[in-house]
């Protein structure tokens, strides 16, 4: 059984031609006979199209079955927070599992939030969520709850998909967007060299992640292998408490800013895809 593993490909703002995208992968897919395409979202800034790219891909893709969760770019636009958390799309694995046939590994996917636990800022949530409103692209996502009280929903869905993993004595690979654990964040930039710099530092990492999912995940006893993206960058594999978090984001490139390691964004996705042999 051969997985692979992508996330945060940002077709729109990487100005990627979405055929070229599709058949690219597709064929790259095909030729390497991956039998599970698992995507750990962030692929355009638009629900409709991230849901139509994926439908297409998986009709290109006879021998390979696809399966994706969102990332707060796909849920920018076109979405509502009640489409977000009850997906219509069957390839669509938020607060849903898979089980790999002739085998004991179950698949779960969970969307996943943030809770300001990776920030200094942690204890000031109406601080973050001030400064959010005014500085962060989320403040758009429709969201009938806070922060806090989302991340909460995650931690409850993801405790009961465990549980029954567990009583069902699956191993588990976990699939999420926002990253578990803060350790898991790259060295503080040299950048950051000014009590203005720090400010806009913590509160950006309060947008990262939660280390209450990293601990329930640890705590499982199931979990194996975790796959997040989300955060850009080279971050090379992270071992804790018997499990492996793994990163597979391709990241952006523009006239501000560039994330990859490769030429292209071929190259950069073929280069950053994780590769799961079971």
């Amino acid at each position: 059984m051969k997985l692979a593993v992508s996330s945060d490909n940002h077709l729109d703002v990487n100005k990627v031609d979405v055929d070229e995208a599709l058949h690219f992968q597709a064929n790259w897919l095909n030729q390497q006979r991956i039998d599970y395409y698992l995507y750990g979202g962030d692929l355009f800034n638009s629900l409709d199209r991230t849901q139509r790219y994926f439908a297409r891909l998986q009709a290109w893709l006879p021998h390979t079955k696809v399966f994706y969760i969102l990332g707060n770019h796909d849920m920018l636009n076109d979405s509502s927070f009640s489409q977000v958390e009850h997906p219509t799309s069957p390839l669509n694995l938020h607060d849903r599992f898979i089980d790999l046939p002739d085998s004991n590994w179950r698949i779960i996917g969970n969307n996943g939030w943030y809770d300001y636990t990776f920030s200094s800022y942690r204890d000031q949530s109406q601080k973050v969520r001030a400064w959010k409103n005014v500085f962060w692209l989320d403040s758009s996502i429709d969201q009938l709850v806070s922060d806090l009280e989302r991340m909460a929903r995650v931690l409850a869905q993801v405790k009961a998909q465990l549980t029954r993993a567990a009583q069902e004595r699956k191993e588990v690979i976990f699939m999420t967007h926002f990253a578990p654990r803060h350790e898991l964040l790259a060295p503080k930039p040299p950048q950051v060299n000014s009590p203005r710099r720090e400010h806009f530092y913590q509160m950006i990492n309060a947008m990262m992640g939660s280390d209450r999912l990293g601990e329930l995940l640890e705590e499982s006893g199931v979990v194996k292998n975790v796959f997040y993206g989300h955060l850009h960058g080279i971050h090379p594999p992270v071992q804790r408490q018997g499990l492996t978090y793994f990163n597979q984001a391709v990241g952006v490139k523009n006239r501000r800013i560039n994330e990859w390691q490769a030429a292209d964004f071929f190259a950069q996705w073929t280069a950053t895809l994780r590769i799961l042999d079971l």
